[in-house]
């Protein structure tokens, strides 16, 4: 026969477990996601990579006549847009060999813009098949905006063979300042909009965002997790000693008590 309900048997507050229940799981759901949110902020910090940062004027990231930091190209500076202002120096007016564009082998029309505080940028104007001439180079004031790039080492050049007059194998401060009286940045920029005749050298590093931990961020994150994880534990012991008021959990185990011994004979009296 079925179990009668004893009248004595303490009501068990469901309602009150519900409530908990329901309270704990938006306390969860909140610092778990305020947690990945915290992480998402503090896990890398991205700044915008130097292509799509401002045009700067070329000065500001390379000074060709300074020292120490301002003379040297950073890894977070490769690949920012500058603005060159200044006029070609005429004696500078270069090919560069051996230089591939979509698979046809050409060489770079290279050239030194002479900036107004005297120093000289080298510039690349732009590729020409092999064998073609490069448009002669510009006269007067020129005002472009090209992407800055890191100089050149010996080991880039497809060949150690003697170039005649007029070619060089790389671009490297270290080679043109034998051929001007003035100092050179080490860098060179890339023509975006080259002159007619000449096809644009897309950059060999267009820049890269960079990347740092927040550990501050990181560490509100861990602690959003530590505060969802803190709720369970608060959630299950405040249910646990709901039961036990109630004697719910009393109440379980004697039931199962029985269910042990179902179907078993009293054997304590047998000889």
């Amino acid at each position: 026969m079925p179990d009668r309900e004893d009248p004595d048997r303490p009501a068990v507050p469901r309602g009150r477990i519900a409530v908990l229940t329901v309270v704990a799981l938006a306390v969860v759901l909140v610092c778990s996601g305020l947690g990945v949110w915290q992480w998402q902020r503090g896990n890398v910090v991205i700044t915008e990579p130097p292509a799509r940062q401002p045009v700067a004027p070329i000065s500001e990231i390379v000074d060709a006549g300074g020292s120490g930091a301002a003379s040297i190209l950073s890894a977070d500076e490769v690949g920012h847009r500058v603005e060159v202002a200044g006029t070609f120096d005429p004696a500078v007016d270069l090919l560069v060999p051996g230089r591939s564009l979509d698979g046809v082998v050409g060489a770079w029309a290279l050239g030194v813009v002479v900036l107004p505080d005297g120093s000289g940028v080298p510039l690349v104007r732009g590729w020409v098949p092999e064998g073609s001439p490069a448009p002669a180079l510009p006269t007067g004031r020129v005002d472009l905006v090209g992407v800055v790039q890191p100089p050149e080492a010996s080991d880039v050049a497809p060949s150690t063979a003697v170039l005649p007059a007029g070619q060089t194998w790389i671009v490297s401060a270290a080679d043109l300042v034998n051929r001007v009286d003035y100092p050179v940045a080490n860098a060179y920029v890339t023509d975006t909009a080259p002159a007619a005749g000449l096809q644009a050298v897309p950059p060999a590093d267009p820049g890269q965002a960079s990347r740092r931990l927040d550990w501050r961020n990181l560490a509100y994150a861990a602690q959003w997790w530590v505060f969802a994880l803190f709720a369970v534990v608060v959630w299950f012991r405040a249910v646990r000693d709901e039961r036990r008021e109630t004697g719910e959990d009393d109440l379980e185990t004697a039931a199962d008590g029985p269910a042990h011994g179902a179907g078993g004979r009293d054997m304590s009296g047998a000889r």
